[in-house]
């Protein structure tokens, strides 16, 4: 009995689950011992280095929160962060009520449901973007967790959502990818697909793929942005030190350092606060792209084995040599986007998603790229600029009415899910479910 309840055990902690996934994958593609043993291994570790930067950020986004809190008057508007990565390795990392196997689970089962789909309709793509496959099949069993289901249901209808979710959304961009890439090669393989499609349509309604921003010379002094450490810093430097002003305008500078920093000079504590955040992105980060790396061949093997002929669907970075200029756009149009994003939010008294460098570049980059090839340079400032807005409307949205159930008792305080072709599925289900009185 001992020895059973200690394999239960291990069978519901997700380092352990995604280890096995790894361990099975490179066993069927007959890799060395060696190879079997340092990708299990390397995958283990992967959720263990994502545990500790999910606790970095978190403690640095506790701060931030009260910086906002002791400044603004009460029930003006709640803030937090926008993060996918952050939500599911918190989540999964608490594993409250077995949710982080649950997890785990779909992100097998999930994959097998996309490799059926693929094999056997006309929408033949192997999804191969490890962190998103990871995400969603994290946003989906959430999802159906929070209905309080038992495991093997939420596992059952999260992986065919999950599975449907991966042959689809690539089947969707295609008829833009071969504009944007000027092959049929390649597909696109992102959870920002949705609003990415809607800066295409919304590009045609105003511009001549003709003048395409491509054409415009751009500073190379505008480069460094590029730079995802740099960029977060930045965005969240002036997050902390806008939140820290409003709380000392409230309280003073010795309120501040007496109720809040613990004795610590102001300016040195909101610095390091800020810092610390990027810090944990990075650590987070890291853990990530060690699980990844790892799991993805495992992955990757099978479905070429199984779906000849189909192709790829890649992370958004594919599409940016195609479109330097219009991700720069991008970059602009979407922050402004999010700057009124916000500001409706916090008049309309909805939560608001605190600024995102990350969405900014990687999702409103993309979204211009996509606009671009239906609009120009139009199209890449609206699709970049939609991107942010309609997004952080959607992202408070689900915040806001708990889609994914209620994420801080999970784990995830503070935090919420960016991407839409999480999001908008999710709110489907969820109307859905309110609906018949789940």
């Amino acid at each position: 009995m001992a020895v059973f309840d200690a394999i239960l055990s291990l069978i519901t902690l997700p380092a352990i689950v995604l280890g096995l996934i790894a361990l099975v994958g490179l066993l069927l593609q007959k890799k060395s011992a060696g190879d079997v043993f340092k990708g299990t291994l390397k995958t283990i570790l992967g959720q263990l280095i994502l545990a500790v930067g999910i606790g970095a950020l978190i403690n640095a986004l506790s701060p931030i929160q009260v910086f906002f809190e002791t400044g603004i008057p009460s029930g003006s508007f709640e803030s937090f962060v926008t993060y996918d990565e952050a939500v599911v390795g918190a989540v999964q990392n608490a594993n409250l009520a077995n949710i982080g196997a649950e997890i785990a689970w779909t992100m097998l089962f999930g994959y097998m449901v996309h490799i059926l789909v693929s094999r056997f309709t006309k929408f033949r793509y192997i999804y191969l973007t490890g962190h998103m496959i990871w995400i969603h099949a994290g946003a989906f069993a959430i999802l159906f967790h929070s209905f309080g289901l038992p495991m093997y249901a939420v596992v059952a209808l999260a992986s065919v959502m999950d599975g449907f979710y991966m042959s689809l959304m690539p089947a969707l961009a295609q008829p833009i990818m071969r504009k944007i890439t000027g092959s049929d090669e390649i597909a696109f393989g992102h959870g920002q697909t949705l609003l990415n499609m809607l800066g295409a349509w919304a590009g045609k309604l105003v511009g001549d793929p003709e003048d395409s921003a491509e054409k415009i010379e751009i500073k190379e002094s505008f480069s460094f942005l590029r730079d995802m450490s740099v960029s977060i810093s930045i965005i969240m430097l002036l997050v902390a030190f806008i939140g820290a002003g409003l709380a000392m305008s409230q309280v003073g500078v010795a309120g501040f350092e007496e109720t809040i920093s613990a004795g610590q000079n102001w300016f040195v504590y909101t610095l390091l606060t800020a810092l610390n955040f990027t810090a944990g992105v990075l650590v987070l980060l890291q853990g990530v792209r060690m699980l990844i790396s790892e799991i993805t061949p495992a992955f990757k093997g099978i479905a070429e084995k199984l779906i000849p002929g189909a192709k790829p669907a890649l992370d958004c970075p594919v599409i940016y040599p195609y479109g330097p200029n219009s991700l720069i756009i991008g970059l602009i149009s979407g922050t402004i986007g999010q700057i009124l994003g916000m500001v409706l939010l916090a008049i309309m008294k909805w939560p608001v998603p605190l600024p995102s460098m990350i969405a900014a570049f990687f999702a409103s980059g993309s979204g211009a790229i996509f606009g671009n090839a239906t609009g120009g340079r139009k199209g890449a400032w609206l699709g970049g600029f939609l991107w942010g807005f309609v997004g952080w409307i959607l992202i408070s949205f689900a915040y806001k009415f708990q889609v994914f159930g209620d994420l801080a008792a999970f784990g995830a305080v503070g935090l919420g899910f960016t991407v839409p072709d999480a999001i908008v599925p999710s709110i489907v289900v969820w109307a859905i479910a309110k609906l018949f009185g789940v």
